[in-house]
């Protein structure tokens, strides 16, 4: 049985033009501005919860060209 959050803060997080999150289905990459999912504000911060049919795989020479 899943957990309930025990959060005091939710935030929808969404795709930006960085290709760095894609549908596990079809692993095409998320359109800008598309939600990937919740920020969730925790006792030790801020955890990045994706949708369970999303997954991260940034490019890190994307970031290196900056």
């Amino acid at each position: 049985m899943t957990q309930p959050m025990n959060t005091s803060s939710l935030d929808i997080v969404c795709a930006t033009d960085v290709e760095e999150f894609y549908y596990k289905e079809t692993d095409e990459p998320v359109p800008e501005n598309e939600p990937v999912g919740l920020d969730v504000e925790t006792k030790d911060g801020v955890d990045l919860v994706l949708f369970s049919d999303v997954y991260w795989n940034p490019s890190y020479s994307s970031f290196d060209d900056e």
